[in-house]
């Protein structure tokens, strides 16, 4: 009934998503110069060709409604086959970015950099101008390549409606089983609901901190403003990993124990800026990925990572591969995102780095995680309009106008097609900040304020995680009895807590 690979061990599958997962994370941890994909989708393209999308669709229709285990194992095959379907069409693109960017540098005032620590520089940069011409130097590395993304944008769509479907948009909607317009009127109601209190205190702190209104805000200020430096000395590199061992300890988790999690955190020049997990075979190899730098939003990168890597490392081996590999990225990125608000946790801030008088920086925290929900608010709004056109045509202005009025600092054109995610991923995280806060509350309600102290706590959380993937976002708040995921409880705490 099912591909070949299906009627035996689904090995072909996980030696696929393995061999993808490890070149990935060779790639972006610095230590392979290039990204080389084509090869693993060449050896690999019987699993995702249009044959294998067919057969899917056959099985799919003629398995029964109550056999739903078995459903639910076909749809997760047919979004694994159809996104990489389209991945494998531009997956020679895919690779020319990849070492476009890995070979690119920037060079201010005779010092070279990466592209990937240009990032870095400007996240760091106290002095304003000096900020602003490292910024516009990696900008100049974006726009010269943007034709090819705009090339790999359009093989992307063009596969999409070769399978079918009317558009880019259409199909992940209907594969996702997600109502893309219902969740671009809870994007809007949450840009309404938190933007006085945002305006009113983004302007406050801007001024406070920058020394500049938020009518003089731009893109360059926004990293560095996020970064929130004048805290570095609360989050010292050096500790980053022993904080994250005893946060893991108060849950009942021993990482050292944990052979199967591997903490990458040796510095190398072509290392992603940012933490990263990536799941090479699960649950047996989770690589998480750290260029450690200190300051707040190091914490909170490794810690969101963190999230996947225990939900990855606790997945039970027995389920099939399609519960393993390929579900919902809300879920994944819930857990993430659970892990990640520890770093604005009064109570957690005191206990793990003795940071005591921190009202004034959760404050700041939680400011700076609205700016970047309104940022990927704004993304999804216009990724949206984005894959339904056949053309790029008034998309950059959109991009701008979009993400000026909803953050408050004035973006360029340059980033619409190199701040974009495959897939509608702004989608999945919208739906996970949303859930964050009610299973947060949940845990809070179960083992008390501090439940990331509490064993109980963590043997909760592994019995969701062992699970794996076999749950979308929507099915395990229902089986937590949270009820249907909603904006309202988001909105809410940002206006509670910014007033």
């Amino acid at each position: 009934m099912l591909l070949k690979m299906m009627d035996t061990d689904g090995s072909e599958y996980v030696d696929f998503s393995s061999a993808l997962m490890r070149e990935y994370y060779l790639h972006h941890s610095g230590q392979k110069e290039d990204l080389e994909v084509a090869r693993i989708y060449d050896r690999y393209g019987d699993l995702f060709s249009w044959d294998a999308i067919e057969k899917i669709r056959r099985d799919l229709e003629q398995t029964p409604d109550h056999f739903e285990t078995e459903r639910a194992a076909l749809r997760r095959r047919l979004m694994f086959a159809t996104e990489h379907f389209l991945e494998n069409s531009a997956r020679h693109l895919t690779e020319e970015i990849s070492q476009y960017e890995g070979q690119a540098s920037v060079e201010w005032l005779g010092r070279r950099m990466t592209f990937q620590e240009s990032v870095v520089a400007v996240m760091r940069e106290r002095d304003r101008e000096t900020r602003r011409a490292i910024y516009q130097k990696r900008i100049a590395v974006i726009e010269s390549s943007n034709d090819l993304r705009a090339e790999r944008l359009s093989k992307l769509h063009e596969s999409a409606r070769a399978l079918g479907y009317e558009n880019y948009r259409a199909m992940f909607e209907e594969l996702r089983e997600t109502n893309y317009e219902e969740l671009a009127r809870e994007a809007e109601l949450l840009l309404d609901g938190t933007e006085s209190v945002y305006t009113a205190r983004l302007d406050e702190a801007l001024r406070r901190n920058l020394g500049i209104s938020v009518e003089e805000a731009q893109r360059p200020d926004a990293h560095y403003f996020l970064h929130l430096t004048g805290y570095d000395d609360c989050f010292p590199a050096d500790r980053l990993l022993r904080v994250y061992e005893e946060t893991m300890s108060g849950l009942g988790i021993h990482i050292h124990q944990q052979s199967n999690i591997e903490i990458d955190s040796e510095v190398r020049p072509r290392k992603s800026p940012r933490a990263f997990c990536a799941p090479v075979s699960i649950p047996d190899d989770i690589k998480l990925v750290i260029r450690p730098t200190g300051g707040q939003s190091d914490y909170q990168a490794f810690f969101h990572e963190s999230g996947h890597a225990q939900h990855y490392g606790w997945t039970s081996s027995l389920i099939r591969p399609e519960f393993k590999y390929m579900g919902d990225y809300a879920l994944t990125e819930t857990f993430a995102f659970l892990f990640n608000h520890l770093a604005s946790e009064s109570a957690w801030l005191s206990r793990l780095l003795d940071f005591t008088n921190n009202r004034e920086f959760v404050s700041s925290a939680l400011l700076a995680r609205l700016v970047t929900i309104r940022r990927y608010a704004a993304k999804f709004l216009y990724e949206g309009h984005l894959h339904a056109g056949e053309t790029l045509n008034g998309a950059s202005n959109l991009y701008a106008d979009l993400q000026s009025r909803s953050t408050g600092f004035k973006a360029g054109q340059a980033e619409f097609l190199f701040d974009l995610d495959d897939s509608f991923y702004s989608a999945n995280y919208l739906r996970a900040w949303a859930f964050e806060v009610a299973l947060r509350e949940h845990l809070k309600e179960k083992f008390g304020r501090q439940w990331w102290a509490s064993r109980r706590a963590g043997n909760f959380l592994k019995e969701m995680w062992e699970t794996g993937d076999r749950y979308t976002a929507d099915e395990m708040a229902s089986q937590l009895g949270l009820g249907a995921i909603s904006f309202a409880a988001l909105i809410e705490e940002f206006n509670r807590a910014l007033r």
